[in-house]
Formats: structure tokens, sequence, C-alpha cells
């Protein structure tokens, strides 16, 4: 069956890309933990104010308003009826500074979190699946892009759509709460009518729903306004291409397209900025500009020097992981080397298939009507502004991104770029089809269909393996740290139902300036409801404290309300007494419920019990 003449298999070969990216994309928002995304426990900050505010804030306390509210809003109305309360996210104190021994995740992962969700963690939950949503928006849009440009060679956009859904770093965001979701999806849909503009002509309602977007898409991220400009394009390609038949008629014609262009251009932009104008008059009433400057420089971390080559370089290199899959709040889970290695040689590979599609297009392309069948490249034909469209996007993205560096660090993360995501799929979508048709010595329906199908189980095999083999064991409970004997073992101490079953201390007297390291045993001897955190100290011989560190079980890893009963869990310390000093250090432990008070070990007058000493010389 010809896929030109029947549009049924191509889009069942989209429903199916779809589910597989829904499957994968709602694994990846109930999996990561929550707020263990970049900026999530911020954004959902934002959408906190407005469920319960019923305002926007004012000021930089709510760092994530320096962006416009739509896609919060959004989540807010989404989610205001569960109370949208904080209690869950509890700040993990081991995670900071960034270091390869420290865990990965930012919060505490209690049994606030556990299923089935409600109050601020269901919240949450809906926010994610409000992305998921949005993300589904952006392969519609992306598959139907390809779809306008190659209309002869729907595989493009179906290549495309298939690489979205197993792309690890596009699932990751996706399933997380960010605004970068709303406008990638608001984005995409953008470059779609341009492209059916350039593609289909000039006609008012397109035009206008455009400018809709467009607006939209600034209520959804500033950054977004980076593709403005393409409007210009799409108009202006399809004025040009109009231009030979207002030739064969009369000489009044021509002035007429020319300012029926024009009026096109104008309802585009002046509804764009209708729509956002809100928002650019209240940041302009509150901050003296519509961008609201003032406020962005109070919220993020600043750069203090000049932008050059080197800030392009990082911000690429930067790019390439998060683009691909890096995980957890500040990108701290990586994929292996060796997939970021494959990765790179599919780039190459890619680029290679996209190149040499280029080079054949003639054969593979739909001729416009206007060009009575004539190469895709001559003087009428809407192909070079689709592929203007097609470049400019991303090229367009990074210039923005760019310029933003120079005031922003933290610049260096591939989500920024979600709103060209559509674009840069097409090119993808075009690299595995010429490469397809390098192989195979030529297209055809039937191998374009099994090209598809095998790209799309290979991406979705991808994202599915990401997400079991690298972003779940992150964040998996350790491993009971027990040998059976220990089991049995009498308590050192008890703390209600929490017991201390082992301690172990250096036995050999330590430097001055040397950190001393403390392992703890724990055993649940009954069900805990709360989240407990011990606390290891240090107290010199003289009396005073020398040091104390506070933090839940584990690294965070493993909240004790969620210990099984009998379960032995290691806990490891790593203490510098301040100042520096030698002599006699008693090593004590405390424990009380997260925002509670400190609980009394059995037998003891204090809330602290003494396990053993170290000493400094």
């Amino acid at each position: 069956m010809d896929m030109t003449s029947d549009t049924r298999p191509p889009r069942r070969i989209f429903l199916a890309i779809l589910a597989i990216y829904l499957a994968l994309a709602v694994g990846y928002s109930a999996i990561v933990p929550l707020g263990e995304a970049p900026d999530e426990a911020d954004h959902y900050a934002y959408i906190v104010y407005l469920g319960v505010q019923r305002a926007l804030p004012v000021g930089p306390e709510v760092t994530q308003s320096k962006h416009p509210p739509l896609y919060h809003a959004m989540a807010a109305a989404l989610s205001a009826w569960t109370g949208l309360d904080f209690t869950f996210l509890r700040s993990n104190p081991d995670a900071l500074p960034l270091g390869p021994d420290k865990p990965p995740n930012f919060f505490i992962h209690s049994a606030l979190e556990g299923f089935p969700w409600r109050g601020g963690a269901l919240a949450m939950h809906l926010a994610r699946l409000l992305s998921v949503a949005l993300g589904a928006v952006t392969l519609w849009a992306t598959w139907r892009l390809g779809r306008e440009i190659f209309p002869r060679r729907p595989a493009i956009g179906l290549a495309a759509a298939a690489f979205l859904a197993g792309l690890p770093g596009f699932l990751f965001i996706s399933g997380s709460v960010n605004n970068d979701n709303a406008a990638g999806a608001l984005s995409a849909l953008a470059l779609l009518l341009c492209a059916a503009i350039i593609g289909r002509g000039l006609r008012w309602g397109r035009t206008a729903l455009l400018g809709l977007v467009l607006g939209l898409g600034l209520l959804a991220k500033v950054g977004a306004l980076a593709l403005w400009p393409l409007a210009a394009l799409a108009v202006g390609g399809a004025w040009w291409l109009a231009r030979p038949a207002a030739r064969e008629s009369d000489g009044g014609r021509e002035r007429v397209s020319w300012l029926l262009a024009f009026g096109h251009l104008a309802l585009a932009y002046g509804l764009g900025l209708l729509v956002a104008a809100p928002w650019w008059l209240r940041n302009w009433r509150l901050y003296g500009d519509p961008f609201g400057w003032e406020l962005v420089r109070a919220t993020v971390d600043q750069r203090l020097g000049p932008v050059g080559l080197a800030e392009a370089l990082w911000l690429l290199k930067g790019f390439f992981p998060t683009f691909w899959g890096r995980f957890a709040a500040a990108g701290q889970v990586s994929l292996p080397n060796w997939v970021y290695a494959l990765a790179a040689v599919f780039t190459v590979v890619v680029i290679v298939g996209a190149v040499r599609f280029l080079l054949r297009l003639p054969s593979t392309v739909h001729r416009s009507p206007f060009t009575d069948n004539r190469s895709p490249f001559t003087a009428h034909h809407p192909f070079p502004f689709h592929l203007a469209l097609l470049a400019g996007a991303p090229l367009l993205m990074f210039f923005s991104i760019y310029r933003y560096s120079a005031i922003a660090l933290g610049t260096d993360q591939a989500r920024l770029m979600w709103p060209a995501l559509a674009a840069m799929a097409v090119w993808v979508g075009m690299g595995v089809m010429g490469l397809a048709d390098w192989i195979k010595g030529g297209e055809g329906t039937r191998t374009d269909r099994r090209v598809v199908a095998g790209f799309a189980a290979g991406m979705a095999l991808f994202g599915l393996a990401a997400l079991l083999g690298v972003a779940r064991p992150a964040y998996a409970p350790p491993k009971p740290a027990l040998a059976a004997e220990a089991g049995a073992a009498a308590p050192l101490a008890r703390f209600g139902d929490l017991e201390l079953i082992g301690v172990e201390l250096p036995q050999a007297p330590l430097t001055v300036g040397q950190p001393v390291p403390v392992r703890l045993l724990w055993r649940a001897a009954a069900p805990l409801t709360d989240d407990l955190r011990p606390a290891l100290r240090l107290v010199h011989q003289d009396g005073w404290l020398a040091a104390e560190w506070s933090h839940a079980p584990a690294g965070g890893r493993y909240s004790t309300d969620r210990w099984q009963v009998g379960q032995v869990i290691a806990d490891d310390y790593l203490l510098l007494p301040q100042p520096d000093s030698s002599g006699a250090f008693t090593v004590e432990v405390g424990v009380r419920p997260f925002g509670g008070d400190w609980l009394t070990p059995a037998g003891a007058a204090g809330p602290f019990a003494p396990l053993g000493q170290i000493s400094y010389q």
C-alpha cells in the first residue's frame, strides 16, 4: 500500500510510537523520586504559590517566578485540590557539595511519597503528568512537521518521533516538573505552523493560530522568543513562492500580495504580543523592563566575566550529555561513558546520512506545483525555506542561550534547547532515512516501515535501559549491611524502636586535621512510623563540642519509615573536629524524628548515648 495515498498506516505507526513514549515517560515520572530533576522543587514552589495565593509572586523569594506563569498556572489549576503542601520535600544534608562519594538524591524520600500518593506528593505527580502530556504534544508536532516538509516520505517524521520517544534526556525532562516542556510543545506547534504556511500558503486562520501559539510560547518561557523570527521567514517564504502566480495576472496583484503578506506578519506578531502583553506590562511596572532582568539577576548565579568562544564550546560540551541523558537535580547521575561514545558515533552517522539525503533529494521529495516537477532547490520551491526553518530553529536557540550565558551560569543544559527540539529531531529523521537509503540502495514503502519499526524499537530499548539500568538504581535503597549473625546481636543503644547494634571506630590515634570515619549499624526492632534522624557528635575531653552531623541514615537514600523489621542498615559518617586539637574525643549519638524532639535512649539520663573514644595526636 502506498503510504502517500493512505494516511492510516503512518497514523497507526505514530500511535504505536506515541504509546512507547507514554509508557516510558510515565515510567520516568513515577520512578525518579520527587524533586530529583533540575530545578524541580523550585518549579513546584512556584506552582504552590499560584495555587495557594491565587496571585503572582513579587520579588526573588520564589526563584522560578522569573519565568512567565503559563506552565505553572496550568499545573496549579490541575493540582490545587490536593492541598499543595511541602511537608514531603525534605532536603538531604549529605548531597552537597557534589562529589563522587556523595549520594545523588537532593531530598530524603520518606513514606510521605509512597503510593497511593496524597497531598503535595500527589500534586507534584499531577504536575509531572502534565509535563508528560506536553511531551506528547511535542512528539505529535514533530511527526507532523516531518510529514509537512516531506509529504512523500512520511518515514522521516515517524523516525523523528521515534527518536524522541526513546531519548532518555527527553523522557527524563518530560517526566519532571519543568516549564521547558511547555516551551518545547508550543514551539514545536509554532514550527509546524510555519512549515504549513510555507508549503500551503497564507491563510488568515493559520496565521492567527501561529500568533496565538507564539504568544502562549512566550508565556511558557521567554526563551521561546528566539524562534519568533521564523514567523517572518514563513510569511516571507509563502509570499515569495506565490509571486510567480501574481505576475501572471494583472499588475496590481503583486503589490496587493506584498501588502497581504505584511498584514499576515502583523497579525502573527500582533496577536502574539497581545497574548503575552499582561506579563510584559507587569514586568515593566514592577522591574522597569518587560523581561524583568532585575528579578532574573536576583535569582540566578551570575556570570562575572565576558562570554566568548570558550563559553560557546562549554555550552556544547554540556548540551551533549544532557541531551542524551543525565539524571538527578544537577545531572550528577550519568550514563556510562561508552554510551556517550556510541551517541557521538550515532551523531556523526546521522549527519552523514542527512547530508547524503539532501544531496539525493530530487528523487525523494514531493515537488511544488509552482516548479512543474523541477528540482526542489530551484527558485520557487518551498523546500529551501523549509530547510532554513529546520536549520534556523536550533541556531537561533543556541545563539539565544549563548547570549543569556553572558549573565547566568548553569546554562549548559540541553533542555534549554527544547523549543528547537522538533526541528532537531527531523534532522535525525533525515539522517536515519538517508542512511537507510544508502544501505538498501533506495527508498520504498516496506523498507521505510521496517526501518522506522527497527529504529523505534531500538530507541525504546535505549530509553528503558537508561531508566532501569541507570536512573532507578541511583536512588535505590542500599542493600542491608548485615551478616546473618548480626541480626540477632544485642543492641548497644535503643531509641524507641530503632536499635543501634554495631559501631566501627578508628582504633589507632589519628593525626590532627584528619577526618574521623565512623560506621553505625542500625536495626528496626518494629515498624518505624517516623523519619528518624541520627546525629553523631564528637566531644573533646575538656567538654567542648568539636563536631556534629545530623542526617538520614545511608546518605539519605532510605528513610527509616520505609525500613523492614529486622533490616540492618549501615550508616557512615566522616567528621572533622573544629578547631583542630589533640586529645581524646568521646563519640556520641542521638536520634530524633524529623522536626521533633530528641528520643531518650533506654537507660540513659540524656538524649545522647556514648559509643567510645578516638584520640588525636
